[in-house]
């Protein structure tokens, strides 16, 4: 068509005009707007996307957005404030409140995590002189820390870290006292030398749009909308409860996220992940789309 059209207007007007016409056809003929407009929205999308403070890897990444209609949630950092604090701490066998604050601290201040962030800052707070006073130390992702303080053997992290897996012994009156008095908190546990000393309470509120985002979620489509945390049952139902969720499982580790996004996947879900945590880093690499919180681990 476009030679046609050149032969027809060179004849009549020159070769110039025919040239003219050769390209026009062309240009109207070959499919620019369509090979253009992809990339095009894809550019203002990843723009826009940086106006809100959004960092999006690739068009790939926009393209499985789209398609999904699962969304999985981290709790810590993701759900609640990235910056939690220590509301309460506990001694017991002897060991008072500021030395369990400053052992805690001692152990958490090399762990990247709000919590731990959380107990290095109330030490500071209360001026607990706690840097370089253990050996080496012993990280266990979404478990907790080991390490030694003065040549005792310390732990601090969940309930079951401490005490299913580490073997360290509780009474029932710290049982029943942790209960009571950290209710509504994340509680750490210590022990030093297998046995519990004290536990720290961490107030992990809810971030203020949790509530309006769940909404705004279950109205664009996504009928299945999971918390998942490694915290206990009580205080994964509170939070749950706080922000709208239905479905949430509590006492994760790394490997059981994986594994739920492997579950929903299988069952022909496309799913999006969103965490904050090195314990999550599994479970965003499965998933068909991740979603790291700008304020979370490095």
């Amino acid at each position: 068509l476009a030679f046609a059209a050149w032969l027809l207007l060179a004849s009549d007007n020159g070769f110039t005009h025919g040239i003219l016409a050769l390209v026009t056809v062309l240009i109207i003929a070959c499919p620019c707007a369509l090979g253009l407009a992809t990339p095009t929205a894809i550019m203002v999308g990843i723009g826009k996307g940086a106006e809100l403070g959004i960092l999006i890897k690739n068009a790939e990444s926009l393209e499985v957005a789209k398609q999904v209609n699962a969304v999985v949630l981290d709790k810590t950092g993701t759900l609640t404030e990235a910056t939690p604090h220590v509301a309460k701490v506990l001694g017991s066998r002897g060991w008072p409140q500021r030395e369990v604050l400053r052992v805690a601290a001692c152990l958490e201040e090399h762990f990247p995590h709000p919590v731990a962030r959380a107990v290095v800052n109330a030490a500071v707070e209360r001026g607990l002189e706690h840097r370089h006073l253990h050996g080496d130390v012993e990280y266990l992702v979404a478990h907790g820390i080991a390490s030694t303080v003065a040549g005792r053997r310390a732990v601090i992290g969940s309930e079951h870290f401490v005490i299913e897996d580490e073997g360290a012994s509780i009474t029932a009156r710290q049982r029943a006292r942790i209960a009571s008095e950290l209710e509504g908190l994340s509680p750490l546990y210590l022990a030093v030398d297998g046995q519990v000393v004290g536990a720290i309470g961490v107030e992990d509120p809810i971030k203020a749009n949790v509530v309006q985002a769940v909404s705004d979620l279950r109205r664009l489509g996504f009928d299945r909308i999971v918390m998942l945390t490694g915290d206990n049952k009580r205080t994964a139902a509170r939070v749950a409860d706080a922000a709208g969720l239905t479905e949430f499982r509590a006492d994760q580790l790394p490997e059981d996220k994986y594994a739920f996004i492997e579950e929903l996947r299988a069952s022909g879900r496309n799913v999006i992940m969103v965490g904050d945590g090195v314990n999550d880093a599994p479970a965003l690499a499965l998933a068909d789309g991740g979603i790291a919180m700008g304020q979370g681990t490095a």
